[in-house]
């Protein structure tokens, strides 16, 4: 799958805190995503981005980063 522009739209930035590097060494990363994204869309986009494959995405809505 090749990485569309509207992937890069999709996935904002790398959260880079000292629990998502703890969760890294479990190979679980933590990205900042556009709002009204979907679970499959993220899925999709960082599968095409990063040519890796996803188990499974958790969502989490917090305050302003």
């Amino acid at each position: 799958m090749s990485a569309k522009p509207q992937h890069y739209d999709l996935i904002k930035k790398p959260i880079i805190t000292e629990k998502a590097t703890m969760a890294a060494e479990a190979n679980a990363y933590v990205f900042q995503v556009a709002m009204d994204s979907t679970k499959p869309q993220i899925k999709e986009a960082v599968e095409a981005v990063f040519g890796v494959e996803v188990k499974a995405v958790n969502t989490t809505i917090t305050g302003k980063v």
